[in-house]
């Protein structure tokens, strides 16, 4: 039996509308015409090398659960003024949520972190309904969604544990200094990876014998054909080494 993370929300309807997926499901625009350019321009008779081809960048896709904004909301800034304005699309959605559904840290945690260029002061926390409740020893690391379409805005990175306290709430470093921003509801916003608290022995060495050996072998399996033949060399990889 799976261990089981649930993401409960507090507030009725949320789950139903904007449940947090796995990242599989939020895939950013740019990966369609990747896949799109690699089919029409791969050459089955040369070597060839494309993003579309790469299994780190993937396999973030494949791995972790995405937040995403659960109200349409418009972010407003100005180079001549501190801070943000929030606005929603109806007043009765403060009410119905009886929470406050964009804050702010302040300058208090920001002004000590550096900055890049553009990035206002305050930090734009986008709060959600959502607690979590995970096994023993399981925490969950918040990171900015990897890849992304657009670079407005990007999740602060931090670990959360649920036994300490439990909500998700988004907080986001902005970096459009003057103008609006619409993030509509459904918007992907922040990438979450549940990690462990298991502890391991780290050893940096030189390679034995039989790890060369390997690293010579992959260098084979990696040269001899037109496409990549990766599940076969990772059946390989634990075979060799069990």
């Amino acid at each position: 039996m799976k261990d089981k993370i649930e993401f409960v929300s507090t507030l009725s309807g949320v789950s139903d509308m904007f449940p947090i997926l796995p990242s599989s499901k939020y895939w950013p625009k740019w990966i369609s015409k990747a896949m799109a350019d690699y089919k029409a321009n791969m050459n089955k008779t040369e070597k060839f090398r494309h993003v579309a081809q790469c299994p780190g960048i993937f396999a973030m896709f494949k791995t972790g659960y995405i937040a995403t904004s659960w109200y349409d909301v418009i972010i407003s800034t100005s180079k001549n003024e501190k801070g943000f304005q929030w606005k929603v699309a109806d007043a009765d959605l403060i009410e119905h949520a009886n929470m406050k559904l964009v804050d702010t840290h302040g300058d208090q945690i920001g002004k000590h972190i550096p900055k890049r260029k553009g990035q206002i002061e305050n930090i734009v926390k986008i709060n959600t309904p959502y607690h979590i409740i995970a096994p023993k020893g399981v925490k969950f690391m918040f990171m900015p969604l990897p890849y992304p379409d657009s670079f407005d805005y990007e999740s602060v990175t931090g670990i959360l544990d649920p036994a300490e306290s439990s909500e998700l709430n988004i907080q986001l470093n902005w970096y459009k200094e003057e103008g609006e921003v619409l993030i509509k509801a459904g918007t992907p916003l922040m990438y979450i990876l549940p990690i462990s608290e298991k502890e391991y022995s780290v050893v940096s060495r030189d390679a034995t014998e039989k790890e060369m050996n390997w690293i010579k072998k992959r260098r084979y399996f990696n040269s001899f054909s037109f496409t990549p033949i990766r599940n076969k060399v990772k059946t390989l990889y634990e075979k060799y080494f069990q």
